[in-house]
């Protein structure tokens, strides 16, 4: 218990007395971090972001990792890795990498069960439910970051989303216990643009769990890029799908902490990033 109220202390100051940042996926921008991740981070502090979130280390360890942000100027906010890396006897390195690089956070990036059986999703909700109280005797955030199937496919009448941490109040087979949701020691990180393309609205779900989501997905929820180039594909561009001017003051009034801008489809371009900074500098 002492865990979860730090953790949930430390949230809410942060929220109590700062509006959004804004940091960026390196996912975004992949290909240009992989030929050169330092430059590439250079250019995105350059434009005005001040964190950076990633999952994939170009090559580098923990203290390179560190290295390169620090050299950049930006803060590593968060790393997004897979279910596997929360499992023992791999949770403790990946403690010890965040540790090592200086990040307070894991994003859950992914993760598809099947609709069909509950029981795929209940194993996720137990790896991160021992993995967050585990990280929280560290000073380490867990999340879970959503994609669209959370909210396109259902357990019951309900979306996975809410399942996962609502649970649907009837007909899911129980055996020696009830089964358990989503600790309050999980935070979420949801994807703006993902939960739109599913059939979601972020507004409704920030609402559902107020105080929860310390990083947050900015990404253009574009459906059709064909016939799209580089700087077209930018948060608030022509077929984004989202309403950000109702999105934004929505999360900020919830305290979220970072923007996390992931526009996706040129990973070889850095024109989109700055074409979406420059979209919520406005907002």
């Amino acid at each position: 218990m002492r865990a979860v109220a730090a953790v949930a202390a430390c949230f809410a100051a942060a929220a109590a007395t700062a509006a959004p940042r804004l940091a960026f996926q390196a996912y975004a921008v992949r290909d240009l971090c992989e030929r050169d991740f330092a430059a590439t981070l250079k250019a995105a502090r350059a434009m005005g972001y001040e964190g950076v979130e990633t999952g994939r280390l170009f090559g580098l360890d923990a203290k390179g990792l560190k290295k390169a942000c620090d050299e950049a100027g930006l803060e590593l906010i968060a790393l997004q890795l897979y279910p596997h890396n929360l499992v023992e006897p791999q949770l403790a390195e990946t403690i010890r990498f965040c540790r090592d690089c200086g990040c307070g956070r894991i994003n859950v990036a992914w993760f598809k069960g099947s609709s069909a059986n509950p029981n795929d999703w209940q194993l996720l909700i137990n790896v991160l439910n021992h993995a967050a109280e585990e990280c929280a005797k560290h000073g380490i955030a867990v999340a879970y970051h959503n994609h669209d199937h959370e909210f396109r496919e259902k357990i019951g009448a309900r979306n996975i989303w809410d399942w996962l941490w609502d649970g649907d109040g009837r007909g899911v087979q129980r055996q020696t216990a009830p089964t358990p949701r989503f600790s309050p020691l999980v935070l979420q990180e949801i994807d703006c643009g993902n939960c739109v393309l599913g059939g979601g609205d972020p507004v409704a779900c920030i609402a559902a769990h107020p105080r929860r989501n310390p990083t947050v997905h900015i990404m253009p929820a574009i459906a059709d890029t064909a016939g799209l180039k580089p700087g077209q594909c930018g948060v608030g561009s022509q077929r984004d799908m989202a309403d950000w001017q109702r999105i934004v003051p929505a999360l900020a009034a919830d305290g979220v902490e970072w923007l996390v801008v992931k526009p996706t489809v040129f990973p070889g371009s850095l024109a989109d990033l700055e074409a979406s900074i420059d979209c919520l500098r406005k907002l």
